[in-house]
């Protein structure tokens, strides 16, 4: 059944999420289902790792020798120093590209198919620079035409399909609380696939790790400089916290989010909302920003409906009336292992 992808790559782990073309009349889209990506964990490790035979793996699922691992390459995209791997040294963005490719093939060999489209959800405060490189080692990697989505668009996305915010509309509030950094972004929806991001910010001194085992006090004062720091994100937009229409949570786990929903709550007096599963938000809202969306010609007699292709980043004018197919000219069955040089963009004496 065709399905397209979305895929969230954190500072500590991996998410994805899929959704499929449901069957009957319109051939409309499911909601988002989260991905199985490690032996029996929907996440697996963002660190990878190079076996001993030579294939690139996420680090919880190999065991690489020293040397043979690496880690924390999100936030050195850009960062003109190469990392080390597996004996040589990628630039940032080429690591990012091979954790998204595994994701593509994991995913490819447990649906027997490969994805219409495919979504990597990115920090929303990166600039064209970074995702110009992430673009181009996307390209390297076999994996051209993803769309790349800020997180911010994927949390209000997924919102959206869930009908707790309208698409058009008032100024909301993305936060988003990972295991080691606390983004929050204030954003004005203007209709489906558009949004505008007014401002935001991504915090490294506090995050979810910080909080494990510690008591429900000491949590919520763990907690209360990102919420500070939402407070004044909002204020510097020339915005009122009472102005937003709602706060949007999304990450964490779930001995984070009731002092995150607490806090919130007390700082905003609007609505703070969260999905059931908030973990899964950003992978999830990826997938939905790329779901072909129907759309009715103009003629009122022509019953035809055509694809209305989704916003990608303004990266190297990325073509939005075509997407991979990913499929042509392999086995679905029998792909060869992609070994680093292959998947990691080019070194850096080439760049």
């Amino acid at each position: 059944m065709p399905y397209v992808l979305g895929i969230d790559i954190g500072a500590g782990s991996t998410k994805a999420a899929v959704c499929r073309r449901a069957d009957g009349p319109g051939r409309g889209w499911g909601p988002p289902e989260p991905v199985t990506l490690g032996m029996r964990a929907r996440t697996v490790s963002s660190a990878l790792a190079m076996t001993p035979e030579g294939d690139v793996v996420p680090g919880d699922l190999g065991r690489p020798s020293a040397g043979h691992a690496v880690g924390g390459y999100l936030h050195r995209v850009g960062d003109s120093t190469p990392m080390l791997f597996g004996g040589d040294r990628f630039p940032a963005h080429g690591l990012v590209a091979a954790m998204a490719r595994w994701v593509v093939d994991r995913v490819w060999q447990q649906f027997g198919e490969p994805p219409e489209r495919i979504a990597l959800a990115y920090p929303s405060g990166w600039g064209t620079g970074r995702l110009h490189l992430v673009h181009s080692a996307l390209g390297e990697a076999d994996l051209p035409q993803t769309a790349l989505v800020t997180r911010a668009r994927a949390v209000v996305e997924s919102h959206q399909a869930a009908g707790r915010v309208p698409a058009v509309g008032g100024i909301l509030l993305a936060y988003r609380i990972g295991g080691s950094t606390c983004e929050v972004t204030v954003a004005a929806p203007h209709g489906p696939g558009r949004l505008e991001l007014l401002g935001g910010f991504e915090f490294e001194e506090v995050a979810g790790f910080d909080v494990e085992g510690a008591a429900p006090a000491e949590a919520r004062e763990i907690l209360l400089p990102t919420v500070d720091l939402a407070v004044h994100t909002v204020r510097a937009c020339g915005v009122a916290p009472s102005d937003l229409s709602a706060v949007l949570i999304a990450g964490g786990s779930a001995a984070v989010h009731p002092h995150v929903s607490d806090l919130l709550s007390a700082a905003f007096p609007v609505p703070v909302l969260r999905d059931q599963d908030p973990a899964m938000t950003v992978a999830a809202g990826a997938a939905l920003a790329v779901r072909p969306q129907p759309r009715r010609l103009a003629a009122p007699e022509d019953d035809l409906v055509v694809a209305e292709p989704p916003e990608v980043a303004s990266v190297a004018a990325p073509p939005t009336d075509a997407w991979p197919q990913l499929g042509a000219g392999r086995s679905g069955a029998n792909r060869p292992p992609r070994p680093p040089v292959a998947v990691a963009a080019v070194r850096a004496d080439n760049r």
